[in-house]
């Protein structure tokens, strides 16, 4: 045995708020140089890094290569994925840009090709790559005149990025990189310039700056200051290439400045107002906007005239229990994507005639989105289709022929067959009479028994909808006869914006007894029973497993936390962390409403841990994640190790070389998820 049973030590702390004592014997395990430690790890406490590495060789040693399991697990995810592979072309002008993945290359290598030309590399990720632990590029951007390039490296997984500029005629760094910075690029029109967002000493996203090739960009203009610290920044370039579009925002109000990139010239589009939103573009000489104003609660696209921003028109008559997700703007055609009772539909609008055209989609569960690409004067969109059962798939939509053109189709090398498998949508009625979607996979062969295992997976915050799209890991459960299955509770906007309002603040338990609820609908099915799910979830999901592995341990067999959100009274009373002022319209600001403090104090994780039987636990978080930080699940490990009464698996798995989204690389990152497969089959005694 490769471990020692190490305990933390235990220092009292206390904090009085709105006459509530709030207790914590783990506060020290947050150091004061904690924004220091996401950068560079090196400087963490070391008895707090031999403790976290000694749960690692634990978490080791239980999840053991048992009959090579977990190698033969990783195999499977591995195999599914196209080794040589290659995006799709996006054309700009008399270029296509694309990138590759060459045999067993972890990173892509970005290419572009000139019309009846040879390709030619941008920039091989995987040679960049080699002494980094850890690599990331969130944008690639080239400038409009093709000669230089600029993306934002992490290389640590804290999200904090650094801005490198490449010139491509000789391949070479044009100057130092600039240091953090977000995933934001925006080139000027002349290609002499670009603009980016830096963070503050919070690691907040609060200015926009313009930094011209070849200075110093300790000299670089701030083109605006967002001074709220509960509003983040980030920018784009309007459709049309005439504007730079600074948006400022949190989860439920939003502002846009706008800067006309010809003239130089700054200004407001519409100020901020309480939980109202929008988000703008730009077509000939209006502005486009989604938004949530005069009461559409599931928003509705209106224009407005360069000359007269404050009368906003509407382009159309809109149902009310539709939600418009997102929108795309080209010179003749208005693209928006919408969904009903969890499901999603484009539609295509003439802006010549006002003629619309709905496309269809047949599966009963399914996943959308709209690729934004780089050209204004096009009639040809793209848009992405999976569903839990059919690969990826990638289509090229002609406004005008309204025929779509099938440009790449996921492919699984090791074999794949969609007719073995089966997807269907049910309903489990809430606590309140609300229908609650799940979705449903499994081998078709598989029928309705007691004795089947599940996963169920749920995340329920910030209005993200978890996507009824395809996965080739999840295979490797379902063809061993584990169901896998997606709670839609409230908090996210499957069924509309009503249905995130009634998952946050104080209607936030309905996320949790939603996810109860759609456990109990699985079992009076039949389809498994209690003591034979395992339940998922991350982040804010992460939350809904603290929630739940208190409250009802009963219903299940193991528990897979991944980075939780689970200390969320000392989290949402620290106004040094980067997210706790913008998540004040999400949780509630707890330190000056004692009525939010107490819901949330009711709920919170950490604080209300107990004893007695908790389900296997496999709890797991990345040392440099500056969203959901290292000591929050810690912290929360350790407790429930103080106050378990079984001896049930309760690990804990720290990435020592990544943050919040866990290992890059495309085969690196499966062995987490491969980890995570070996403790599910471990818990339920699958052994081959």
């Amino acid at each position: 045995m490769k471990f020692k049973d190490l305990k933390l030590k235990k220092i009292p702390s206390i904090q009085y708020i709105h006459k509530n004592i709030l207790r914590d014997e783990y506060a020290w395990l947050k150091q004061k140089n904690w924004r220091q430690i996401v950068q560079n790890p090196k400087k963490l406490n070391k008895n707090i890094k031999n403790y976290l590495q000694n749960e690692n060789r634990k978490k080791d040693y239980f999840l053991h290569n048992e009959n090579g399991l977990k190698d033969k697990v990783f195999k499977e995810l591995k195999n599914r994925i196209q080794n040589i592979d290659s995006s799709v072309p996006n054309k700009d002008g008399e270029f296509e840009y694309y990138y590759k993945y060459k045999k067993n290359s972890e990173y892509p290598t970005y290419l572009r090709k000139k019309l009846g030309s040879k390709e030619e590399i941008i920039l091989d990720c995987n040679q960049e790559a080699k002494k980094f632990k850890f690599f990331n590029i969130t944008t690639l951007e080239h400038s409009h005149d093709h000669k230089y390039i600029a993306y934002n490296l992490d290389t640590n997984g804290s999200e904090i990025y650094s801005l490198n500029i490449l010139k491509l005629e000789t391949n070479e760094k044009t100057e130092r990189p600039i240091p953090k910075v977000t995933g934001d690029i925006v080139w000027d029109v002349d290609s002499k310039s670009l603009y980016y967002v830096s963070l503050d000493i919070n690691l907040r996203p609060t200015k926009v700056l313009h930094h011209i090739l070849g200075d110093n960009f300790t000299k670089d203009k701030i083109i605006y200051h967002e001074k709220d610290p509960s509003f983040f920044c980030s920018i784009s370039i309007s459709k049309t290439k005439k504007y730079l579009l600074i948006r400022s925002g949190d989860h439920e109000t939003s502002e846009y400045h706008i800067l006309n990139l010809k003239k130089k010239k700054l200004f407001l589009f519409k100020k901020k107002q309480k939980k109202i939103e929008y988000e703008i573009d730009h077509h000939e000489n209006y502005f486009v906007v989604l938004s949530n104003i005069n009461k559409n609660k599931n928003f509705k696209i209106f224009y407005s005239n360069e000359k007269n921003l404050k009368k906003w028109n509407s382009f159309y008559f809109k149902k009310k229990d539709i939600l418009i997700l997102d929108f795309i703007i080209l010179k003749s055609w208005l693209v928006r994507l919408e969904r009903f009772d969890a499901k999603e539909t484009i539609v295509i609008r003439n802006l010549e005639n006002n003629s619309e055209y709905r496309l269809k989609f047949n599966e009963e569960a399914y996943h959308l989105t709209l690729e934004d690409g780089y050209e204004y004067e096009t009639d040809i969109f793209r848009y992405y289709f999976s569903s839990p059962i059919t690969p990826k798939k990638i289509f090229d939509f002609n406004c005008i022929t309204k025929i779509s053109s099938l440009k790449k189709i996921q492919k699984i090398p090791s074999g794949y067959h969609q007719q073995k498998y089966i997807c269907k949508r049910i309903f489990a009625e809430g606590k309140d009479g609300a229908l609650i979607p799940i979705t449903l996979i499994h081998k078709k062969e598989l029928k309705k028994n007691s004795k089947n295992f599940l996963l169920l997976y749920g995340y329920g915050a910030y209005g993200i909808s978890i996507p009824s799209s395809f996965s080739s890991s999840r295979l490797s459960l379902i063809n061993r006869n584990i169901i896998y299955a997606i709670a839609h509770v409230r908090g996210g906007k499957e069924k509309g914006y009503d249905w995130y309002e009634n998952g946050k603040l104080l209607n936030k338990k309905n996320t949790f007894f939603d996810f109860i609820s759609c456990t109990e609908k699985l079992c009076k099915e039949e389809y498994t029973s209690p003591k034979r799910i395992i339940a998922q979830g991350g982040s804010a999901g992460g939350l809904l497993m603290g929630f739940i592995a208190n409250e009802r341990p009963d219903l299940f067999l193991g528990i897979i936390a991944q980075v939780p959100f689970v200390d969320i009274c000392n989290t949402m009373l620290d106004d040094s962390l980067p997210l706790t002022k913008t998540e004040f319209p999400e949780w509630g600001n707890i330190k000056k409403n004692k009525k939010f403090f107490n819901y949330v104090k009711s709920y919170s994780p950490y604080d209300n841990v107990k004893q007695q039987r908790y389900p296997h636990m496999l709890i797991t978080g990345g040392i440099t994640d500056p969203r959901v930080t290292y000591w929050e699940m810690t912290k929360w490990f350790e407790k429930i190790n103080d106050y378990k009464t079984n001896k049930n698996l309760l690990l804990l798995h720290m990435n020592m070389d990544a943050g919040h989204s866990g290992s890059s690389g495309r085969f690196h990152y499966l062995k987490e998820i491969a980890m995570e497969y070996s403790f599910i089959l471990k818990i339920c005694k699958i052994k081959s």
